[in-house]
């Protein structure tokens, strides 16, 4: 006699680890902005780009993930082709470059509303009904800097303000009554349409964004890997290279093993879908500039840290601990816990920042990588004592 197996969790697919390819080379280009001691125009600029990258991925991830086998391929090979434009016109993002780069994105987000069934409502995805953001990125094609600039933030901040508020149960209920109107007005003689409601496979979109996440810690070991190379090696280098790889590896578990989906979660419970994808993309954007600070910072190892390392390695931390408070209030986490470990992580990271310069890129990396350590500690304990209480 057969026995009914149990259904198995579904992993991320040939041509969604092959799409994956374009995000690891345009990961690696952006931080070429971030270089040599970035301006804050330059940081901006970064964050921008990176937010556009960020939104064209996930617009054909959460498709890939509902869809499943039923994805349409070439819609992943033509936005892998916008997307590797995209990159390639990075390093030109100041001249005519910025044109291709305007064109491929609206290219990717129109096709990414494409790919969608008629009548099929993503719940979880409010973007794949709503392509307002990309407007002022049309608009910017006859525009120059800064003000083209300006038009991508905005776009942007439209698509990120549409993730977090609007509601896709909202959206479905309105279009269920749409039909219904329809269908009172013309009586039964017409089919009316088919309404779809879409949900996401929340375990292999947790998979997907993890490795969304492995991507950016594999740009951060690039990055210490390739300024190590290019610097004296003595002991002032490897400890500041050895305290970037272990601020690395804990960023790597608090955001991975203690997270969900990549974002730090210091809490019982899961997250909704969409609030955790608009905080993996806060959370994948910190680790990247990090990555880029921890370069400077061992390109320079002696003496004072940089002041453009110890901003952006200082900054961005703040940042990442930022989300994982915000994580854990939607989370249901106790204040009491996320007080235990946020205080004395935000006000070692502020402290680094402004008085690091006295003592050098060891004690920050070292310092910094103390704090995220700190973190791990606090809720590692807690998620203990939850599982000793449950037994009770």
């Amino acid at each position: 006699m057969s026995t009914r197996q149990p259904p198995t969790q579904r992993h991320a697919s040939w041509i969604e680890l092959f799409f994956d390819l374009v995000v690891v080379a345009g990961v690696l280009q952006l931080s070429h902005l971030l270089h040599d001691g970035p301006t804050v125009a330059d940081l901006g600029l970064y964050v921008v780009l990176y937010l556009a990258f960020w939104i064209a991925w996930v617009c054909f991830t959460v498709y890939g993930n509902v869809e499943g086998s039923r994805a349409w391929t070439p819609g992943f090979l033509l936005a892998m082709l916008g997307l590797a434009v995209m990159v390639a016109a990075v390093p030109g993002i100041r001249t005519d470059h910025a044109l291709a780069f305007a064109i491929a994105y609206a290219f990717v987000r129109w096709l990414s509303g494409r790919l969608w069934r008629p009548g099929q409502i993503v719940v979880d995805w409010p973007l794949a009904q709503v392509g307002g953001g990309t407007l002022p990125w049309i608009v910017s094609l006859w525009v120059d800097t800064p003000v083209r600039y300006w038009l991508w933030a905005l776009g942007l901040a439209f698509d990120l303000l549409i993730m977090l508020t609007a509601s896709g149960s909202r959206m479905l209920r309105d279009a269920q009554d749409r039909v219904q109107r329809v269908v009172r007005k013309r009586g039964h003689s017409d089919r009316p349409p088919v309404i779809e409601a879409a949900y996401s496979d929340v375990p292999h979109m947790v998979e997907r964004l993890g490795l969304f996440v492995i991507i950016v810690l594999g740009e951060g070991v690039v990055r210490i890997t390739s300024a190590a190379a290019d610097t004296v090696w003595d002991v002032p280098m490897a400890g500041v290279a050895t305290g970037s790889f272990v601020l690395l590896v804990a960023l790597w578990s608090m955001s991975l093993l203690q997270g969900f989906g990549g974002v730090p979660k210091p809490g019982p419970d899961d997250l909704p879908v969409r609030v955790t994808l608009t905080l993996h993309c806060v959370t994948t954007c910190t680790i990247a500039v990090l990555a880029a600070g921890l370069g400077l910072a061992i390109a320079h190892p002696h003496g004072p840290a940089p002041d453009e390392a110890r901003w952006l390695l200082c900054a961005g931390l703040a940042v990442y601990f930022g989300v994982g408070v915000l994580a854990a209030a939607v989370a249901g986490a106790p204040w009491g816990h996320t007080l235990a470990w946020a205080l004395p992580c935000l006000l070692l990271t502020l402290a680094l920042g402004g008085f690091a310069g006295h003592f050098g890129a060891v004690g920050l990396v070292w310092g910094l990588a103390a704090a995220v350590v700190w973190q791990i500690t606090c809720v590692s304990d807690a998620g203990v004592r939850l599982r000793v209480r449950s037994r009770a």
